[in-house]
């Protein structure tokens, strides 16, 4: 079966797109990648997308059919003439709150009258509706792709997660949680005092030192000390957030600010990865990153410095960085339409599994 994945993340700063040939037999995950890009939104989409999830700017009903359009516009440019039998789209979360609900925009009604292919679409509610969080989705693939070996993949989008495979046992065992942030401070802070979207390859970051007593307060919040299962939310680290830390904080420089914003995304990270896995015992596992976060190269060597140099990239079987969590979707258009259970109680704490989706055909 040949999927168009969709993804826009919580860095809300484009749409990524995977064409991808999957097929599964007995929990074996076969796929072949077709292809993969990245469609950069326009500076007035973002500034839709920012002003929907922090201001509540804009209602359900006008972003469902303002982002059908923009999808759209990109998937007719990606597909060409390719043969689609399925689009997977996740839409954009605008808000989310664990256990209660998760809200995404985008009409899968227009994809479909669109280009007369069956749409996949809401893969959230259905986990939440037997008491699950809804998020997050990357470890139900990284078990696909890893369940031979141990791995931890850190995935660093706007937000920031986890997941940890154990070789050799099944889908239950798989654990999988959001850390914190990943960039979303970053991106807020750097848009505010350079007028840039985000920090090419940490180069500000670099100019400045941690303050230990700002990253002490950050690491303080609630969310990075609560046990897992737990999912986040960019709502929880938005403008207002941020504005309220800077007047706490308004002696520090703006580049200590900023470097001290990317350790606290390294250090989120691997304090809720000791919660699982010592690190005494890192030498047993593979650890794999992706997502926007990893190119830039002090949060990068910051976390390497935090897990003995065991970091790497993602780069397996053209999955790579950029189109993991696209071709997450692929996956869970193709799970949706088989009717095969995609959900991951161990992960989100839902009561039982379920198949989470809906076909808009």
């Amino acid at each position: 079966m040949i999927i168009l994945g969709v993804m826009s993340g919580t860095s809300m700063d484009g749409l990524d797109c995977c064409l991808a040939k999957i097929s599964i037999k007995k929990d074996n995950l076969d796929f072949e990648i077709i292809k993969s890009t990245t469609f950069n939104y326009t500076a007035q989409t973002r500034k839709v997308l920012l002003e929907s999830v922090f201001d509540k700017k804009y209602n359900k009903n006008f972003l469902d059919k303002y982002l059908g359009k923009v999808y759209s516009g990109f998937i007719d440019i990606f597909i060409n003439s390719e043969r689609v039998d399925l689009i997977a789209n996740h839409g954009q979360t605008i808000s989310h709150k664990d256990k209660v609900y998760s809200t995404q925009v985008c009409s899968p009604s227009i994809l479909f009258n669109t280009f007369k292919i069956p749409v996949a679409y809401n893969f959230r509610s259905n986990d939440i509706k037997v008491g699950g969080n809804g998020a997050p989705l990357m470890p139900l693939l990284d078990w696909y792709l890893f369940n031979k070996e141990n791995v931890i993949t850190i995935n660093i989008g706007g937000i920031s997660n986890l997941s940890f495979v154990f070789s050799n046992k099944n889908k239950n065992s798989v654990i999988g949680f959001d850390t914190g942030p990943g960039m979303c401070l970053i991106d807020l802070y750097v848009k505010k005092y350079w007028s840039i979207d985000f920090d090419f390859n940490g180069e500000l970051a670099s100019n400045g030192e941690v303050n230990k007593i700002l990253l002490n307060y950050l690491m303080s919040r609630e969310f990075i000390k609560q046990k897992y299962p737990k999912s986040a939310s960019t709502e929880m680290y938005d403008l207002k957030y941020l504005t309220k830390i800077e007047s706490k904080f308004s002696n520090i420089n703006s580049y200590d600010f900023l470097r001290t914003l990317v350790n606290f995304t390294a250090e989120s990270i691997s304090e809720n990865l000791k919660k699982v896995v010592n690190l005494s015992e890192l030498k047993n596992y593979k650890i794999l990153a992706s997502g926007g976060g990893v190119k830039n190269k002090v949060l990068l060597n910051d976390l390497n410095k935090n897990l003995s140099d065991k970091v790497e990239l993602l780069n397996y079987m053209n999955l790579n960085i950029d189109n993991k969590e696209s071709f997450l979707m692929c996956l869970m258009g193709y799970t949706c339409f088989k009717k095969i259970n995609n959900n991951m109680p161990s992960v989100t704490g839902a009561m039982k599994s379920v198949v989470c989706g809906e076909i808009y055909e």
